[in-house]
């Protein structure tokens, strides 16, 4: 009896010493303790640690549980009935954000609606890094001359254990036709018969979720839209990058006025990676001096005549800068009525 006691003290004290010594076992939290590597992390007390320095000492800290943050940065090419993007991956990110992968999701402008029509995904698990930036091709297939003609958005999106980060959209516009070779081609002693050509079946849209309208560009609002003075209210704003990397916006205004208007002068507030932008556009019909019928704003909604009250117009304002979208942030916007038509 007395040997058995003996090896219950000992296996009990073999239990303390391995607990002590493998914190994800211990039942006391380590949380505020001190750990030796700095990054290390553990499980305590049913909470994830992380070891971090503190004071010059280091100590387990709680580990935020956070999606990823970066935003993926992609360039799209089409080639062959294939939409390409090539991701930059930075290892740095990829480690500390626990990123597992990102997928693509590829959109066809229909209509005037943006339809999915394809995706693919990344495994970061399947990737052997390099230390710092890679390059990982998405590579989407689209049937043989299907959306020639149309313009195709691409949105990458990166993933981790908790959920889906912030997205990147780009568009790119795919040829009606492909491009003349420039070699001359040898004769043929006897003409061959050119065959009838046959007409690309236009593709069937895809009912999914579509992005945002902001296609190629993201920007930062201080309020849900900037404000507008002299009674015009915004009440839509579709960002868009060109492709040599002008930005332009197609604006929703409402005229709130009681008069109907003939020329509008606009001006926009922005900020880019720490500069003003200011940027003023002029809202008009053909003619400064209204005739019946002969007042077409240059709106891109082909509307005709004097600018109602109450009525909503859309016009696609340039910055007339070459911008990165998502250091954008809009600050405000101002309209002057130059010239109106008289109360409605």
């Amino acid at each position: 009896m007395k040997r058995d006691k003996n090896l219950t003290a000992g296996l009990t004290a073999f239990i303390f010493v391995f607990a002590s010594l493998n914190p994800a076992y211990s039942a006391t939290s380590l949380l505020n303790k001190s750990c030796t590597k700095l990054k290390a992390t553990t499980i305590s007390a049913g909470k994830n640690l992380i070891c971090t320095s503190k004071a010059g000492k280091k100590i387990w800290t709680l580990q935020k549980i956070t999606l990823p943050t970066s935003i993926p940065s992609f360039s799209l090419k089409y080639q062959n009935s294939e939409v390409t993007a090539v991701l930059i991956a930075n290892s740095f990110e990829i480690d500390t954000q626990k990123i597992t992968g990102a997928e693509a999701v590829i959109y066809a402008k229909v209509n005037g609606n943006y339809n999915r029509i394809g995706s693919a995904v990344w495994d970061a698990s399947t990737t052997i890094l390099n230390v710092g930036d890679n390059t990982v091709n998405f590579n989407i297939p689209l049937a043989n001359n299907a959306y020639r003609g149309y313009e195709l958005a691409v949105e990458i999106r990166y993933l981790n254990a908790n959920g889906i980060g912030e997205k990147a959209l780009k568009s790119i516009p795919i040829p009606a036709t492909d491009p003349t070779p420039s070699t001359t081609p040898t004769p043929t002693a006897t003409p061959t018969q050119t065959p009838t050509p046959v007409a690309s079946p236009t593709p069937t849209p895809v009912t999914s979720a579509a992005p945002i309208a902001e296609v190629g560009c993201s920007v930062n609002y201080l309020s849900p839209l900037p404000y507008a003075s002299q009674r015009m209210s915004i009440t839509n704003m579709a960002w868009e990058k060109d492709s040599l990397g002008y930005v332009s916006v197609n604006m929703s205004i409402r005229n709130d006025n009681s008069m109907a208007l003939r020329l509008v002068e606009f001006t926009f507030y922005l900020m880019h990676k720490g500069a003003l932008i200011i940027t003023t556009s002029t809202l008009e019909g053909n003619h400064h001096f209204y005739i019946q019928d002969d007042a077409k704003f240059n709106s891109t909604d082909g509307i005709r005549g004097a600018w109602m009250p109450g009525q909503t117009r859309v016009f696609k304002i340039p910055t007339n800068q070459m911008l990165e979208c998502k250091s954008i942030s809009v600050l405000s916007s101002g309209y002057t009525v130059k010239q109106g038509i008289g109360a409605s």
